[in-house]
Parts: structure tokens; sequence; C-alpha cells
């Protein structure tokens, strides 16, 4: 309806849906849910072909068979803020070493061989732990955003708590909009020390990173990844037991080899019987590379669902979005 143009009113332009609800909101209800009918089931085709295409389609409909069951806990990364205006964890870090064309070219190489920890550790030492905190509030403790994207879905779909790696409000702020606010929430090094009926019976946040706001108890450089885990076991048990009987369902995340992933393969190689499988929303990486990559996170028993993608940061919204939808109709 809007992309029909605008309606001017006293000289003012205004969507044409938004009219519509105000002015007819009895008629504007009833097209709503028959539009929305009508876009979920065109969604499901959509998606049921392309699972058909790249062979995830059974293994997608497990994953919708859990989630019905509440088995499924989404693990969020930043690729789920970036429709609401945050930048990407890259993009932070090489904005705030730029001033200093040495330590950026550290940082980067640094992120290029997947050690984000020791990129941020970088900074820290080169500008010190009070500049890295303020410029951590500056990009990511913004209060006034509209949350946009795939992330407005999730309160639909899962109501027993989030992980996540990112220090932005955006998923506090989706579940509240929808009057689902979390019960509780663990950040940074409080996560070690939550309860362990937390992780299945509450609606719990789990920033395993910590807050935008606060340096206490922040987990990101490496230092602070040692201080907090301070053996090989913190880590994996903390993982394992917010896994505990369920899966993670890993959005917006690239899934580079960080410590969650060395956590997880420690867990499958202490448990090889005993362990849950998790699942990732993830770009195909075309048929040269698919087969390899499948295999790198099988080790830590992630298994992806693909879906394709050009060069453009609305493929990867629009798709998940899809699957999203899709799950939320149950297996196809």
């Amino acid at each position: 309806m809007d992309a029909n143009g605008p309606v001017v009113l006293g000289g003012n332009e205004y969507d044409s849906s938004e009219v519509f609800k105000v002015y007819a909101p009895h008629d504007y209800d009833a097209n709503f849910t028959e539009w929305l009918a009508d876009h979920k089931t065109i969604v499901r085709l959509r998606v049921a072909e392309e699972l058909a295409r790249n062979g995830c389609q059974p293994r997608f409909n497990r994953l919708a068979e859990r989630q019905r069951s509440q088995q499924i806990l989404p693990f969020v990364g930043a690729g789920l803020s970036r429709p609401s205006g945050f930048v990407m964890w890259r993009q932070f870090i090489e904005e705030v070493a730029q001033i200093d064309p040495a330590l950026l070219l550290t940082v980067q190489q640094r992120m290029d061989a997947g050690d984000y920890e020791g990129a941020a550790q970088c900074i820290c030492d080169a500008q010190n732990e009070n500049r890295l905190a303020e410029q951590i509030e500056n990009y990511f403790d913004r209060q006034f955003f509209e949350v946009r994207g795939p992330v407005k879905l999730l309160p639909l779909l899962f109501s027993l708590g989030c992980v996540t790696t990112n220090f932005d409000a955006v998923l506090e702020k989706s579940y509240e909009e929808h009057g689902l606010e979390f019960v509780t929430s663990y950040a940074g090094q409080q996560v070690l020390e939550a309860p362990r009926n937390s992780a299945n019976t509450q609606h719990a946040l789990f920033k395993l990173h910590g807050h935008a706001n606060s340096a206490n108890g922040r987990i990101l450089t490496a230092r602070e990844y040692d201080h907090a885990y301070g053996n090989d076991r913190a880590l994996p048990g903390m993982i394992a037991y917010l896994a505990a009987n369920r899966s993670f369902l890993f959005l917006g995340s690239s899934l580079s080899v960080d410590r969650t992933i060395r956590a997880l393969q420690q867990i499958k190689a202490n448990a090889p019987l005993n362990f849950s499988r998790h699942y990732a929303f993830l770009q195909d990486p075309g048929e040269g590379y698919r087969e390899a990559r499948a295999a790198e996170l099988e080790q830590a028993e992630i298994y992806p669902i693909w879906y394709p993608v050009d060069d453009h940061d609305v493929d990867h919204d629009r798709w998940i979005e899809d699957y999203l939808v899709a799950l939320e109709g149950g297996p196809l």
C-alpha cells in the first residue's frame, strides 16, 4: 500500500497505510489480517523451495519441531542489531583504531585471523581501558532508536530467554514492545553466577559481554576473558548449562572460531554421546566451500541452514526474516 506513494492531507504527507489505519480502522484490521495470512503462505513457499534446493529442509523441520516444544534458545549476534542502526564489531574496532594507522593495521590483522578479543585488547593497551569503555558507550548505549529487521520476530517465537554477545539494548526493546519484558538479565561475569535453573525456566537475557554503559564485569578484551574464565573449564561449563536440554539457534553471527565456538568444541569432545545439537541461519558459502564450512561447524555440533544472498545487507535480513516467519508456522 505504501508503495503507491504518500497521501497528502493539509499539505503534509502521510503513508497510505497510516491514513487507512486512522480513518478506517476496522477495514484496515481486516485487510491487514488477510495480507498477513497471504504473506506467510508466500514466504513459506519461498523458504520451502530454497531449503529443497540446498538440502536443508529436514534439518529446518527438526528445528521447527524443537522450537514448538520451546527447546530452542536464540543466540543473537551483531547482525541482528545492524538494521536498527548499530555497527558491526569489525566496523566499531576499525573506527576506534583509525586515529593510529599502525594500530589500525594491527587490529585488522587480528580480526582477519578471527581474534576479535585480541584486537580489542590491542586498542585497550594503546588507548587505555577508560577510553575504550567511553567508545563502547558512544556506539552501543543508545536509547533512542527504532527496532528494525528480523529481531522484531524473536518475541513471537522465543519466550524463554535469549543469549547475546551484543552490548546494545535492541533485544530488550524488541521484547518490551511486545509486552514480554525479560524477567531478569545477567551481564558479563554475572552470567557465571546465574542460577542453574534460570537457563531453562525463566525468561532471562544472558548478555555474555556485558552492558554498554558499564565496564564492571565486562568481558570483551583478551585480558577480561582470561580474568573471567580463569581455567579451561569455566566457559564450556557456562555454555553447557545455558544449552542444557535445549539447542542454540545462532542468528546474526558469522560464527568465526572464537571462544564460544571453541567451548562448544570442547563440550562435544568431553561428552561425545551427551550433547545438544545446535543450529544456525548462515549465508551459503557456495558449492566449493559448503562441505568444508559444514565440517568446521560440526566440530562444535552446529548445523547450518543455508540461505542465498548477493553482496547486499538487505538480502541477509530478508532471508533471516523469511526463515523466522516460516519457523513460526511449524515444519514445512
